[in-house]
């Protein structure tokens, strides 16, 4: 698949500016998500236009970021912090609107206490108004995921489930707490479609980054425990033959793609992202506009893929350029 630029973006004070998430409306309008001095804002970009809304109602510093989420035409941030919701409309993006959640989710059983789950800076995508919302296990990523499901019309948001990797066991939401698993599989990304959930797992890392000792590099679809049903794309263990071979997921706003990504630069890709399509369950090679080497594409939405620059590991690094390209 062969890419081409349409239109681009730039950043301004970006060293300023830690981003998160940054994603591609089926508008075609793009929203990143950033954090300033404690503060945390969204980005809308429209034409030439770059708009801001600060948000005020909910804790953000760097280590209890709200996740950040969009559906139909809204932007959200929940915060298990403040255990609350906000959204923002991308017809009026000044005005917030509160979302009351109806019921809590259990916490999770320590010898000599329960914590309550911390949730991870980003959320999952969905087709509906039904979200998954990734939560971490007091480590550094995600290895719970809750689907949370929003209504509009009553202005209120329900928990519907909680499941971690191949849970053998539902988790009642009723109880106070529930037994945490003994080697939490970290997931990267997650995506509901057409009642699906689809999960990216990276093994039993859960205290840091994509480092030797990950069990697999793994897309499943999972049923409403967290068992997973069916497979589609495994690479096993990270190492083979002393060859690196993670790869980094991320589903697109779309639905139709899982944006796969090396995780090392000398690994069998030779550092070039492919796509998966959930659809056709084929793996779809890549090749960037000329230029473009070193930027990654983030997301697709409405047959448009968004690429930044400085996107290491999943990481905004100073990303100060965004580009929307269609197939040529």
């Amino acid at each position: 698949m062969k890419l081409a630029p349409a239109q681009t973006f730039e950043i301004k004070d970006a060293g300023q500016k830690q981003f998160h998430r940054i994603v591609l409306f089926n508008s075609g309008n793009i929203v990143g998500y950033y954090s300033q001095e404690d503060t945390c804002h969204l980005a809308w970009f429209k034409g030439n236009d770059i708009t801001a809304t600060k948000v005020d109602n909910l804790a953000c510093d760097l280590f209890s970021l709200p996740a950040f989420f969009h559906f139909q035409n809204y932007a959200g941030l929940y915060s298990s912090k403040n255990d609350s919701i906000t959204l923002y409309s991308e017809a009026d993006k000044s005005t917030p609107i509160s979302i009351v959640i109806t019921n809590q989710l259990p916490k999770a059983k320590y010898p000599n206490f329960d914590r309550v789950l911390s949730n991870y800076h980003t959320a999952g995508n969905t087709d509906s108004n039904v979200i998954p919302i990734l939560f971490t296990n007091g480590g550094l990523l995600p290895v719970y995921v809750a689907n949370l499901q929003i209504d509009m019309e009553k202005q209120t948001a329900t928990w519907l489930d909680l499941k971690y990797w191949n849970n053998k066991q539902p988790i009642p939401l009723e109880n106070e707490n529930f037994d945490k698993p003994q080697k939490p599989f970290t997931m990267l990304h997650a995506l509901n479609k057409q009642h699906t959930t689809y999960l990216y797992g990276i093994g039993d890392r859960d205290g840091g980054y994509l480092k030797p000792g990950m069990e697999f590099s793994e897309l499943g679809a999972v049923d409403e425990k967290g068992t997973v049903k069916e497979t589609l794309f495994s690479l096993g263990r990270l190492y083979k033959d002393n060859k690196k071979g993670g790869k980094e997921c991320t589903f697109s706003s779309s639905g139709k793609y899982a944006i796969l990504t090396p995780a090392f630069k000398s690994d069998d890709w030779k550092n070039k992202q492919k796509l998966f399509d959930l659809d056709s369950k084929e793996i779809l090679d890549l090749e960037l506009p000329k230029g473009l080497s070193d930027y990654r594409v983030i997301d697709h939405n409405n047959e448009l893929f968004l690429l930044v620059n400085k996107h290491p590991n999943l990481v905004f690094a100073g990303s100060d350029s965004l580009i929307i390209c269609k197939v040529e």
